[in-house]
C-alpha cells in the first residue's frame, strides 16, 4: 500500500505528521496532496470571512461536498458509498495516529 505523508500545523502551533494511506485506484498522490492543501486553505478563509461557522458546520458542508461528488461520478451509489465510508474512516485512523509534534519558541 502506498501512503502520503502530510504534516499541518494548527494556529496554535501544533503540528501533526500523518500518513495516509492511499486508496489502490488513486492515480496521482502529489494531487491529492495539492487539493487536500487547497480545501484547508479554503477552509481557512472561510473561517475568517463567515459569521459564527462552527467545526461542525465545516464537517456538514465537507460530507455534503463528499456526497455531491460521489453522484457526480457514474458508478453504482452503492459502491461510491461503500468507498466514502471506508476512507472517512481509514483517513480518521491515519489522523489518530499521526505524531503530535508542539511548536516552542526560545
Amino acid at each position: 500500500m502506498d501512503y502520503l505523508l502530510f504534516t499541518t500545523i494548527t494556529d496554535s502551533g501544533v503540528s501533526y505528521e500523518i500518513e495516509f494511506p492511499l486508496h489502490r485506484d488513486t492515480s496521482s498522490a502529489d494531487a491529492v496532496s495539492v487539493l487536500t492543501s487547497k480545501l484547508l486553505d479554503t477552509i481557512s478563509i472561510c473561517i475568517g470571512e463567515i459569521k459564527d461557522l462552527k467545526d461542525g458546520d465545516i464537517l456538514q458542508a465537507l460530507s455534503m461536498a463528499c456526497a455531491i461528488r460521489s453522484r457526480m461520478i457514474n458508478v453504482d451509489s452503492n459502491l461510491t458509498e461503500q468507498v466514502l465510508i471506508d476512507l472517512i474512516k481509514q483517513n480518521h485512523a491515519a489522523v489518530l495516529d499521526a505524531k503530535q509534534n508542539i511548536a516552542s519558541r526560545a
